[in-house]
């Protein structure tokens, strides 16, 4: 467990853009958020003090709706780009040599460098997530009160502490967890790919779902790949989103749901020959 630990602190100290992404991305939103809100919050809420709706409400929780799906999306991202580099790299820049002669095995550090997109990530996304949200709170609080009006109603619609929760567990199940067998593919064309890893990793998926098409008239496969990508768990148990943010996550499915759906096992029991074949591509690589 040390150096299953210890591999995990060497790849955020290789790679601390996994976490300063993130933070820049929040850091720039707020600052958007700032220049707006002064503008344009004190008349939102002032028209809708009179007549507060549930439509009403949603139009003040947009913004928050917004900033949710945005970093979901870079998390995403940041994801696949952490996968395709996450063994290439090393091969590349030859330093897979010493970390091999480490006393830390190859399965041990496939692993770490999995659990980076399907647990450290989403955490990391989820906890800048939430903290953007409070301080744009806490702006929208300033602003309205320096117009002398009250920002109950912002705190009550935002639904920011309420909605953490399912954030959290859409982040870690289903971007984390749900996606592992994509991850772990990368990660697998990352192991032995010449060159160019990101093109042998979408290349082959493309191809089957093209075959697939023209074959079969179906698109089955692409539906699955897009569904894992974009959080929707087991396809039996999800329901496509219309929306983002909470909407979204309302429409999740429940944990007992995600475990009960054989999708979901059949896609882990994918992930583990993906991570058994990186191994094995590790234990024999050579600095490409």
């Amino acid at each position: 467990m040390r150096r299953f630990v210890w591999s995990l602190k060497r790849e955020l100290w290789e790679n601390p853009w996994v976490w300063r992404a993130p933070a820049g991305i929040a850091a720039v939103v707020l600052v958007g958020f700032v220049a707006w809100a002064p503008g344009k919050l004190p008349t939102q809420v002032a028209a809708l003090a009179s007549v507060l709706t549930a439509h009403s409400n949603n139009h003040l929780r947009e913004p928050y709706e917004i900033v949710s799906g945005v970093m979901m999306g870079i998390g995403l991202l940041l994801a696949v780009i952490y996968c395709v580099d996450a063994l290439y790299g090393e091969r590349r820049d030859r330093s897979v040599l010493l970390w091999k002669s480490l006393p830390v095995s190859d399965l041990e550090t496939v692993l770490a460098k999995l659990s980076i997109p399907t647990v450290v990530l989403p955490a990391i996304v989820w906890v800048t997530t939430v903290a953007l949200q409070l301080a744009m709170l806490l702006v929208s609080t300033a602003v309205l009160a320096a117009h002398g009006q009250g920002a109950a109603v912002v705190w009550s619609s935002s639904r920011v502490l309420a909605d953490a929760g399912p954030l959290l567990y859409h982040l870690v199940a289903l971007h984390g967890i749900a996606t592992s067998p994509i991850y772990a593919w990368i990660l697998l064309v990352s192991a032995r790919a010449p060159r160019a890893p990101l093109a042998w990793a979408i290349l082959p998926p493309v191809a089957i779902g093209v075959l697939e098409k023209v074959a079969l008239g179906t698109t089955r496969f692409a539906g699955l790949v897009v569904g894992r990508l974009g959080g929707g768990g087991a396809p039996s148990t999800a329901t496509a989103a219309s929306g983002s943010g909470g909407m979204m996550r309302l429409m999740d499915p429940t944990l007992a749901g995600l475990i009960a759906a054989p999708a979901f096992w059949l896609g882990l029991v994918v992930a583990a020959v993906f991570v058994f074949g990186a191994v094995r591509l590790r234990r024999s690589a050579q600095p490409a």
